[in-house]
């Protein structure tokens, strides 16, 4: 086996892998939107200097029990000073929130349920990684 068809396979296995892990964050998002809400407020809300990004945590009761979740920022959001300015006027201590919680773990929720603005993305790249990967591989490259 040559060394370009060896590359070619995993690039090939790698996209697969990209594909299917974006696929699961899609699907996570998209459940999100369908899970039931219950008044919450926001506990803590810090700017981070260390690492740019906001800490917000807020606390929720389900079913009697009392829950206290960090807020999750959208995973691939450029850490900066300009995101920590857009999210902390939003979640000041002390405000009322709509909080999202999963029903089968009241403990995982969210206040912005639904997909973030680039979860597509991997999903996307992984998907044409996986095209270019298997068409290379079919047609291509040295004999």
């Amino acid at each position: 086996m040559n060394p370009y068809t060896i590359i070619l396979s995993f690039f090939l296995i790698a996209g697969f892998s990209t594909s299917i892990w974006g696929w699961i964050i899609i699907v996570r998002g998209r459940r999100t939107r369908h899970w039931p809400s219950v008044d919450g407020a926001i506990a803590q809300c810090a700017a981070s200097a260390s690492d740019f990004m906001p800490h917000i945590e807020f606390s929720y009761t389900v079913a009697g029990r009392e829950y206290r979740c960090a807020h999750a920022v959208p995973g691939g959001t450029t850490p900066s000073q300009e995101l920590i300015a857009s999210y902390t006027p939003k979640y000041p201590v002390g405000t009322q929130v709509r909080v999202h919680y999963d029903p089968a773990h009241p403990e995982r929720a969210t206040l912005e349920p639904g997909l973030a603005r680039g979860d597509w993305m991997i999903f996307v790249l992984g998907v044409i990684a996986t095209f270019f990967g298997a068409i290379f591989l079919l047609f291509g490259g040295p004999d």
